[in-house]
C-alpha cells in the first residue's frame, strides 16, 4: 500500500499545465504529419485517429486524476477562500508592503499572497497547513520570518526587525526590543486579542470575511502583554456597531 502511495505522488508531481502543453504540442505534430503524409489506406487513418484519442483521453485522465489527488490529500479536503489583515509596525512607525506589480496585480502565489490591501489571501487548493503559515507568506513575498527576526519587502527596500536590537529612543537610551505579534479574533460578535507565542508556524482561521477574520498586529518595540492596535476593517466593524471590543 505505500509502494502505491509514493507511486501516486510522483505520478502527479508534474504540473498539470506542463502535461497539457506537452500533449497539446504533440497534437499539433500529428496534425502536421496527418496533413503531410495523407495517408490513404485505413490503417494509416485509423492509426492516427487512435493517437489522437490517446492523446486527448490521456491529458484529460491526468488532469482529472491530479485534481483528485490533490484534494485527497489536501488537509481541507477542497480549495479555501482564507483572508486575514495585518498592520506592521517598527518602533512604532507603520511599515506598507511592496506594491504589487503586473496583471496579477499581487505578490507572492496565486495560492498565498498580498494585493496591496493589507490582507493575506488563501485562495485555491493547499497540499499543507504549513504551506500557508505566517512564515511561509512571508517568504514567497520575498520576506522572512522566524521568532526572533523579520523581513519586510518594501517599495524602498528590505526592512529587518532582530530580536536585542533597539530602537532610536533619543536621550541615549537603548533597550532591548523584541518582535512581538498580536492576534485579534471574533465570535459571536466580540473580538477579542492574544499575544502568539510560535507566531511564525499560525495559520489564520478558515473565514473569508474580516471580521469575523483575523487581524494580525506585527510590533518590534518594548515588550508587553497587549496591543492597542487594529486592523482598518476591524475598526470600520466597531464604528458600523457590528463588533464589539474586548480590551
Amino acid at each position: 500500500m505505500q509502494l502505491f502511495t509514493i507511486s501516486l505522488e510522483q505520478l502527479f508531481s508534474y504540473d498539470p499545465i506542463i502535461v497539457i502543453a506537452i500533449a497539446a504540442g504533440f497534437i499539433v505534430f500529428l496534425t502536421i504529419a496527418v496533413l503531410v503524409s495523407k495517408p490513404e489506406h485505413d490503417f494509416g487513418k485509423a492509426f492516427f485517429f487512435l493517437l489522437f484519442i490517446i492523446s486527448i483521453v490521456g491529458v484529460t485522465a491526468y488532469v482529472a486524476g491530479n485534481t483528485l489527488y490533490k484534494v485527497s490529500i489536501s488537509p481541507t479536503k477542497g480549495p479555501v477562500h482564507w483572508h486575514a489583515d495585518f498592520r506592521i509596525f517598527k518602533c512604532g512607525i507603520e511599515i506598507d508592503l511592496l506594491d504589487p506589480s503586473g496583471l496579477s496585480n499581487r505578490i507572492g502565489t496565486p495560492i498565498l499572497h498580498e494585493h496591496g490591501d493589507k490582507r493575506i489571501h488563501i485562495e485555491g487548493l493547499i497540499s499543507s497547513l504549513e504551506e500557508v503559515s505566517l512564515a511561509n507568506f512571508f517568504k514567497v513575498i520575498g520576506g522572512e520570518l522566524d521568532i526572533s527576526k523579520f523581513i519586510v519587502p518594501t517599495n524602498m527596500g528590505s526592512i529587518s526587525m532582530q530580536n536585542g536590537e533597539s530602537c532610536p529612543y533619543g536621550n541615549g537610551v537603548e533597550k532591548a526590543d523584541v518582535l512581538q505579534v498580536f492576534l485579534w479574533e471574533t465570535e459571536d460578535g466580540t473580538a477579542t486579542q492574544r499575544k502568539l507565542d510560535n507566531f511564525p508556524a499560525y495559520v489564520l482561521k478558515p473565514e473569508a470575511l474580516v471580521p469575523p477574520g483575523d487581524c494580525l498586529i506585527f510590533e518590534f518595540g518594548d515588550s508587553k502583554a497587549r496591543t492597542e492596535r487594529l486592523c482598518e476593517q476591524y475598526e470600520v466593524a466597531v464604528l458600523r456597531g457590528d463588533l464589539n471590543i474586548q480590551r
